[in-house]
């Protein structure tokens, strides 16, 4: 028998999970409870039972990740996605001497849920023979009204008559927005927590890589660990595996790695609230990228451009704000030597955003004139993707404090002759306004 790897180990803990609640005769929905890291296996289980060449349940998993925006219709926006869906695959079904699924029509006074359902039955029903259960997984890209989510679900699940009929629903370990439906009906809505381990998952699948007595390996091995750490929030533990990290890759000249290894460590301290040690580490990531730039490797440069972005985001975490904005005017030569237009957009940016809040307006305005210029240099595409818009909302802002509403104006004109009328950006920038 083939040995399984971690991975493949998870896929059988899931399934064994779903087999679980399948035979479960009044379950109608499956709450999966998952930590953020467990989501990415969760989807691959479900990625995998959707392919009928390499799924193992005997049941028909359909994903359906139709955004939540208007929850009074969620049920007939999945009904049409279902159509759109067996309307995709009838070739290859009638190829096999199945005639094609005609949904029917909804019928009056049917609500939002109860459409939905009713297709989902004709679907099952239609296509018996090909599956014991039809899948709905329900995973809406959009919609973030936790309690318009959680209720609409609780509709449905009342009204589902089928018991081939299921739903599955992802919900966050750390929030668990599902669980007063889950109380409210609990032999309907049954909560299966995944405890997957990934952290463990990606231990194993280091010492099952082999080669842990090479500088790599053991670099490789400490570095997971860390990670784990880190996510954990173990910042003493992130500390004495990072060491030990640093001085296998600065043993054998592996200065790409000793960065890799700083951002970590970095990482965890500034997430801990101590942006000043955050910032020694960034400082020595920084120093490891010039060892590397030192020795003609690639990478090197581009490493002690994240390296000092790093130690801005620590300056300003601490409230730094003089030393932050120095450190970004010096980053965006760097950045414009790489040709990085978005970074050295960025660090104009963040330049003229620490001398806004140190009130020298007249330097904040010079940084923000050139970030601007930056912007208006860019192709379409690397312009959409930058960070220009807020550039521009702080420009206005700037204008409006060095010259009064009139000059403001001027300038979200020149702003719309570049962006658009529809420029001002929706949420405030990371790190920024």
């Amino acid at each position: 028998m083939v040995k399984k790897n971690a991975v493949e180990r998870r896929l059988d803990v899931l399934h064994d999970q779903w087999t679980e609640f399948a035979q479960l005769p009044e379950a109608r929905l499956l709450r999966w409870v998952v930590e953020p890291d467990e989501v990415r296996m969760v989807e691959a289980f479900l990625r995998k039972e959707e392919d009928e060449r390499l799924g193992e349940c005997p049941d028909l998993f359909l994903r359906l990740e139709e955004p939540f925006d208007e929850p009074a219709r969620y049920g007939r926006t999945l009904r049409e996605a279902l159509v759109r869906l067996e309307e995709e695959s009838r070739a290859g079904l009638e190829e096999e001497g199945l005639s094609g699924w005609r949904c029917p029509p909804v019928k009056g006074g049917a609500t939002d849920e109860e459409a939905f359902l009713a297709a989902c039955e004709s679907l099952r029903s239609h296509y018996e023979s090909l599956c014991e259960h039809l899948v709905l997984v329900l995973l809406p890209v959009r919609g973030t009204d936790a309690g318009a989510w959680r209720e609409w679900l609780r509709r449905a699940v009342e009204k589902a008559e089928a018991p081939h009929v299921r739903l599955v629903v992802l919900d966050d370990a750390r929030t668990l927005a599902l669980e007063p439906l889950a109380e409210l009906l609990p032999e309907r809505v049954v909560t299966i927590p995944a405890r997957l381990d990934m952290g463990r998952a990606l231990e194993e699948l280091s010492r099952e890589a082999g080669h842990v007595d090479t500088p790599g390996g053991q670099f490789r091995e400490l570095f997971v660990r860390m990670g784990n750490a880190a996510t954990k929030g173990h910042v003493d533990k992130v500390e004495e595996l990072g060491a030990r990290a640093v001085a296998v890759a600065a043993g054998h000249g592996l200065h790409s790695l000793v960065v890799t290894a700083r951002f970590v460590m970095g990482g965890a301290q500034l997430g801990a609230q101590r942006p000043r040690e955050a910032l020694e580490h960034y400082r020595q990531a920084e120093a490891a990228a010039e060892q590397s730039e030192a020795k003609g490797e690639p990478e090197g440069a581009l490493l002690r451009l994240k390296a000092r972005l790093a130690q801005g985001a620590a300056r300003v975490t601490a409230q730094e704000y003089a030393q932050a904005a120095t450190l970004y005017e010096q980053t965006a030569l760097l950045a414009r030597a790489l040709k990085d237009a978005r970074m050295e957009l960025e660090c104009w940016r963040m330049a003229s955003w620490c001398c806004e809040l140190q009130k020298e307006v007249e330097r904040a305005w010079a940084h923000g004139q050139r970030a601007w210029e930056v912007g208006r240099a860019m192709d379409t595409g690397t312009r959409e993707t930058s960070t220009l818009p807020y550039v521009a909302e702080a420009l206005v802002r700037l204008s409006h404090e060095r010259r009064g509403p009139r000059a403001a104006r001027e300038m979200e004109l020149e702003v719309e002759s570049v962006l658009g009328q529809d420029w001002r950006p929706e949420a405030p920038a990371a790190g920024g306004q």
